[in-house]
Protein backbone atom coordinates (compact mmCIF):
# COMPACT_ATOMS: atom_id res chain seq x y z
CA UNK A 1 0.00 0.00 0.00
CA UNK A 2 1.34 3.40 -0.97
CA UNK A 3 2.08 5.92 1.76
CA UNK A 4 -0.84 7.95 3.02
CA UNK A 5 -0.79 11.73 2.98
CA UNK A 6 -0.27 11.60 6.76
CA UNK A 7 2.78 9.35 6.36
CA UNK A 8 4.25 11.53 3.63
CA UNK A 9 3.89 14.59 5.87
CA UNK A 10 5.40 12.72 8.83
CA UNK A 11 8.42 11.78 6.67
CA UNK A 12 8.83 15.40 5.58
CA UNK A 13 8.57 16.52 9.21
CA UNK A 14 11.49 14.27 10.23
CA UNK A 15 13.69 15.64 7.43
CA UNK A 16 12.81 19.23 8.30
CA UNK A 17 13.19 18.65 12.06
CA UNK A 18 16.80 17.60 11.38
CA UNK A 19 17.59 21.11 10.10
CA UNK A 20 15.67 22.78 12.92
CA UNK A 21 17.62 20.84 15.56
CA UNK A 22 20.91 21.97 14.01
CA UNK A 23 19.82 25.57 13.67
CA UNK A 24 18.44 25.83 17.21
CA UNK A 25 21.62 24.31 18.68
CA UNK A 26 19.95 21.09 19.71
CA UNK A 27 22.17 18.72 17.75
CA UNK A 28 22.33 16.48 20.86
CA UNK A 29 18.76 15.40 19.98
CA UNK A 30 19.48 14.43 16.36
CA UNK A 31 20.68 10.84 16.89
CA UNK A 32 17.61 9.81 18.89
CA UNK A 33 14.84 11.83 17.26
CA UNK A 34 15.90 11.67 13.62
CA UNK A 35 17.76 8.38 13.12
CA UNK A 36 17.02 4.69 13.73
CA UNK A 37 19.25 2.97 16.31
CA UNK A 38 21.06 1.10 13.50
CA UNK A 39 21.14 4.05 11.08
CA UNK A 40 24.02 4.69 8.70
CA UNK A 41 24.96 8.12 7.36
CA UNK A 42 27.40 9.01 4.61
CA UNK A 43 28.43 12.66 4.52
CA UNK A 44 31.42 11.96 2.29
CA UNK A 45 33.80 11.40 5.20
CA UNK A 46 33.17 7.67 5.56
CA UNK A 47 30.25 5.62 6.74
CA UNK A 48 29.01 6.44 10.26
CA UNK A 49 26.90 3.67 11.83
CA UNK A 50 24.65 3.64 14.89
CA UNK A 51 23.29 6.34 17.14
CA UNK A 52 26.40 6.67 19.33
CA UNK A 53 28.64 7.22 16.29
CA UNK A 54 26.10 9.62 14.78
CA UNK A 55 25.93 11.54 18.07
CA UNK A 56 29.75 11.79 18.10
CA UNK A 57 29.83 12.88 14.44
CA UNK A 58 27.44 15.79 14.96
CA UNK A 59 29.10 16.67 18.27
CA UNK A 60 32.49 17.05 16.56
CA UNK A 61 31.78 20.35 14.82
CA UNK A 62 33.17 23.07 17.07
CA UNK A 63 33.51 26.81 16.59
CA UNK A 64 30.24 27.24 14.71
CA UNK A 65 28.23 30.27 15.81
CA UNK A 66 25.11 29.36 13.86
CA UNK A 67 23.58 27.57 10.92
CA UNK A 68 20.50 27.89 8.75
CA UNK A 69 19.41 24.70 6.99
CA UNK A 70 16.83 25.59 4.35
CA UNK A 71 15.40 22.24 3.26
CA UNK A 72 13.13 22.13 0.21
CA UNK A 73 12.10 20.16 -2.89
CA UNK A 74 11.16 17.08 -0.88
CA UNK A 75 10.15 14.07 -2.97
CA UNK A 76 8.66 11.30 -0.82
CA UNK A 77 7.70 7.83 -1.97
CA UNK A 78 7.22 4.49 -0.32
CA UNK A 79 4.96 1.70 0.83
CA UNK A 80 3.91 0.37 4.21
CA UNK A 81 6.62 0.97 6.81
CA UNK A 82 9.32 2.04 4.34
CA UNK A 83 9.89 5.34 2.59
CA UNK A 84 12.54 7.35 0.87
CA UNK A 85 12.91 11.08 0.56
CA UNK A 86 15.07 13.20 -1.74
CA UNK A 87 15.53 16.79 -0.58
CA UNK A 88 17.58 19.87 -1.37
CA UNK A 89 19.33 21.88 1.31
CA UNK A 90 20.99 25.28 1.41
CA UNK A 91 22.96 25.24 4.66
CA UNK A 92 24.46 28.57 5.70
CA UNK A 93 27.24 28.46 8.33
CA UNK A 94 28.62 31.23 10.54
CA UNK A 95 31.79 30.62 12.53
CA UNK A 96 32.38 32.04 15.99
CA UNK A 97 34.33 35.28 15.96
CA UNK A 98 35.65 37.38 18.82
CA UNK A 99 33.56 40.31 20.03
CA UNK A 100 34.50 43.74 18.70
CA UNK A 101 36.50 46.31 20.67
CA UNK A 102 33.30 47.42 22.45
CA UNK A 103 32.43 43.87 23.51
CA UNK A 104 29.61 43.53 21.01
CA UNK A 105 29.17 40.22 19.19
CA UNK A 106 30.48 39.96 15.66
CA UNK A 107 27.83 40.57 13.01
CA UNK A 108 29.50 39.13 9.95
CA UNK A 109 28.41 37.58 6.66
CA UNK A 110 28.02 33.84 6.38
CA UNK A 111 31.31 31.99 6.28
CA UNK A 112 30.11 29.33 3.87
CA UNK A 113 27.12 27.89 2.10
CA UNK A 114 26.61 24.19 1.46
CA UNK A 115 24.47 23.63 -1.63
CA UNK A 116 23.28 20.06 -1.67
CA UNK A 117 20.71 17.74 -0.28
CA UNK A 118 19.92 14.40 1.24
CA UNK A 119 18.80 11.03 -0.02
CA UNK A 120 17.13 9.33 2.90
CA UNK A 121 15.69 5.88 3.43
CA UNK A 122 13.25 5.83 6.34
CA UNK A 123 11.29 3.27 8.28
CA UNK A 124 8.34 3.50 10.62
CA UNK A 125 9.27 2.69 14.21
CA UNK A 126 7.14 2.70 17.38
CA UNK A 127 8.09 6.37 17.97
CA UNK A 128 7.34 7.37 14.36
CA UNK A 129 9.34 7.67 11.16
CA UNK A 130 13.14 7.66 11.50
CA UNK A 131 15.94 7.86 8.95
CA UNK A 132 17.65 4.52 8.43
CA UNK A 133 20.15 5.64 5.77
CA UNK A 134 21.26 9.15 4.82
CA UNK A 135 23.45 9.90 1.82
CA UNK A 136 24.48 13.51 1.28
CA UNK A 137 24.51 14.91 -2.26
CA UNK A 138 26.12 18.08 -3.46
CA UNK A 139 24.85 20.40 -6.16
CA UNK A 140 27.53 23.06 -5.62
CA UNK A 141 30.12 24.18 -3.13
CA UNK A 142 28.86 27.61 -2.18
CA UNK A 143 32.35 28.95 -2.80
CA UNK A 144 32.27 32.67 -3.32
CA UNK A 145 30.00 33.10 -0.30
CA UNK A 146 32.89 32.70 2.13
CA UNK A 147 35.59 30.32 3.28
CA UNK A 148 35.01 26.67 4.05
CA UNK A 149 35.98 26.14 7.70
CA UNK A 150 38.55 23.39 8.30
CA UNK A 151 36.08 21.25 10.28
CA UNK A 152 33.65 21.20 7.33
CA UNK A 153 36.26 20.82 4.55
CA UNK A 154 36.21 16.98 4.64
CA UNK A 155 32.43 17.00 4.14
CA UNK A 156 32.67 19.40 1.17
CA UNK A 157 35.55 17.44 -0.38
CA UNK A 158 34.00 14.03 0.26
CA UNK A 159 30.64 14.97 -1.22
CA UNK A 160 32.05 16.89 -4.20
CA UNK A 161 30.27 15.89 -7.37
CA UNK A 162 27.73 13.58 -5.71
CA UNK A 163 24.38 13.79 -7.40
CA UNK A 164 21.10 12.10 -6.54
CA UNK A 165 20.78 8.46 -7.52
CA UNK A 166 16.98 8.71 -7.83
CA UNK A 167 14.27 9.60 -8.81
Amino acid sequence: MRLSVEDRLAVQDVVILYGHLHDSRQSHRIADEIFCADAMIDFGTGLVSGREAIRAFFGSFHGILGTSHNISNLIVEGEGDRARCQSHCLAWHWLERPADANGKPSLHPADTLAVGGYQDELRREPDGWRIERRHIVQFGTGLGVGEIPPALRPVFEGALGRLPEWP
